[in-house]
Parts: structure tokens; C-alpha cells; sequence
């Protein structure tokens, strides 16, 4: 007897089995990573009263309860543990980018941000150290690191802000060809001061 229903159950079952597998693949690989990403939005936000950003910024909404400021018009995009924001006259890997991100964790930072640049960095191409110390952050321990490296022949510079609270790491970070970093470190600076969690 034929079967009368058609090919649409058939597509339905196997539409339905792609997703749990896809599903069952990206959790596991997300589990293996040790990350978790905690809600956030890429679009601006409305600045509290009377706490308006610097002039030239917006104020945005990063992961659990991560708020900063970006230079109006970046553009905004989602990555692995937050956003990135791109500077529109040149962004992405090769350009000028910020970025704003939140994973669940706890331990000792420091330690674990040692083994990271000794596992990750220090085989990169011309990486070199500039800092990487314990800070005071808005009244929560923090590590800034600091550092240049060479991405394709060409040197950039990076620095990073990492704090912890409430059983998340939080960090902001800036990154630009090493000519352009003069231009980038004040956005940096105005992130910071315009940082909340």
C-alpha cells in the first residue's frame, strides 16, 4: 500500500533530528570550551538620567548587567561570550574593534589569566608583555593586561580590563594596528570610565 501522507512528514522527521543533533553537537562544544554566555543585547540602550555618556558615544548593554560606552556608529556584532563593536572606517581582525563580554566563572583570575597569555600568547608572533597586573575595579578585584603582537605582518596593540562579580568574569578590551593605537586607548579609557556591572 503506498504511503499517502506525502513528503512533508518525512522532511518534518528529518528537519526535527538536524536540529536535536545540531543541538546535542554546539551544547557539547560549548561544555567542552568551559563558557557560557549570559544574556545581553547588542543595541544601544537608554542612558540613565542625568548619567549621559561622553559626547561622540553610546551607552550599550553587554552581558549580565555589563554596561559601557562605544563610539556612535561602530557597528555592533554578537560574538562568542558578548559583543564586538567595529570602528566603521576600518574594523574587524585587521581594524579597530572593542569589545564588551561576560562568561560565568570564578577562581583566581590573575592565575588563570597567566596560564592563558603561557598557553595562548606567548607562541604568537612578536608578542610581548606590556603589563599584566592585579587591580581595584569599581570596588571588585581585577587583572588589566596589556599587551602588542603581529597579526599578518602587522603590529597591534591590545589591553584589557578583567573583573569579576556575582560568579562572572567580565572583561572589556580594545584592539588596533600599534599606529592606531593612540587614536584607540582614549576609547579604552572612556569604556572603563563608563563601565557598570
Amino acid at each position: 500500500m503506498p504511503n499517502d501522507r506525502g513528503p512533508l512528514p518525512l522532511a518534518l522527521i528529518m528537519a526535527g533530528g538536524y536540529l536535536v543533533a545540531a543541538a546535542l553537537v554546539g551544547g557539547t562544544l560549548l561544555l567542552a570550551h568551559g563558557s557560557t554566555l549570559v544574556a545581553g543585547t547588542a543595541e544601544p540602550v537608554a542612558t540613565p538620567t542625568g548619567a549621559g555618556p561622553p559626547a561622540g558615544y553610546q551607552r550599550v548593554d553587554g552581558p549580565s548587567g555589563l554596561h559601557t560606552v562605544i563610539p556612535e556608529g561602530w557597528r555592533i556584532s554578537t560574538i562568542r561570550n558578548g559583543f564586538q563593536a567595529d570602528d566603521p572606517a576600518g574594523g574587524g581582525a585587521g581594524g579597530r574593534f572593542v569589545r564588551y563580554q561576560g562568561v560565568a566563572a570564578d577562581g583566581d583570575l590573575y592565575a588563570w589569566l597567566t596560564g592563558y597569555e603561557q598557553q595562548s600568547w606567548t607562541n604568537q608572533p612578536a608578542y610581548k608583555r606590556i603589563l599584566l597586573a592585579r587591580q581595584d575595579f569599581t570596588g571588585k578585584s581585577a587583572v588589566r593586561w596589556e599587551f602588542t603582537y603581529t597579526l599578518d605582518g602587522q603590529p597591534r596593540h591590545v589591553e584589557i580590563l578583567y573583573w569579576q562579580g556575582s560568579g562572572v568574569q567580565y572583561d572589556v578590551y580594545a584592539s588596533a594596528p600599534a599606529s592606531e593605537w593612540t587614536r584607540t586607548k582614549p576609547i579604552f579609557d572612556a569604556m572603563l570610565s563608563g563601565t557598570t556591572s
